[in-house]
């Protein structure tokens, strides 16, 4: 338990969304209206476990276990991979599926948008914690002030050293 408090906001939040989502798939994703002529109609509830489902469950406990494995765990990892960045794209990943699941899904019913806002939970998650962990790529850029241009006198450009067969040769 004191594992899970020292986990930033982020983590904490791809872990929830995650799990949730996985178990929102065994709820009804579909509601199909099903007409059986003169005995009457019916509609046939769907659970996401279509293939579409499979995927976003698939990638959804490789998700939820490389965030365990990164941020519960003792062992040793390689600093040169770039651990966030492989859970956003995941995360991303199943968000994507998500709602392409939806889309392709006749007659969605609520946990299939629920689902999508988990999986979008997940990707916002995964971006926090990215921009946690992620080191300052670009350092500020300092534009001159007039009051330090003013301060330096004008220095003309320098004519390029030019170039001889002689010199050429010292060169190289």
């Amino acid at each position: 338990m004191e594992r899970i408090k020292t986990l930033s906001t982020g983590t904490k939040l791809v872990l929830a969304s995650s799990v949730l989502l996985f178990l929102d798939l065994f709820f009804t994703w579909q509601k199909l209206p099903l007409d059986f002529g003169k005995a009457g109609r019916a509609v046939a509830p769907l659970d996401g476990w279509d293939a579409w489902g499979l995927l976003i469950g698939l990638l959804t406990m490789a998700l939820v276990t490389l965030v365990v494995i990164v941020h519960l765990t003792d062992l040793e990892l390689s600093p040169d991979v770039p651990w966030g960045l492989i859970t956003l794209g995941l995360a991303t990943a199943v968000f994507v599926l998500t709602v392409v699941k939806n889309l392709t899904d006749a007659e969605s019913a609520l946990a299939s948008y629920v689902g999508i806002v988990l999986a979008a939970l997940a990707v916002v998650g995964a971006y926090m914690t990215r921009a946690e962990e992620r080191p300052e790529a670009t350092p500020e850029v300092r534009r001159p002030t007039a009051a330090r241009r003013a301060s330096r006198p004008y220095e003309a450009p320098k004519e390029p050293e030019r170039t001889t067969v002689e010199t050429a040769g010292r060169k190289w």
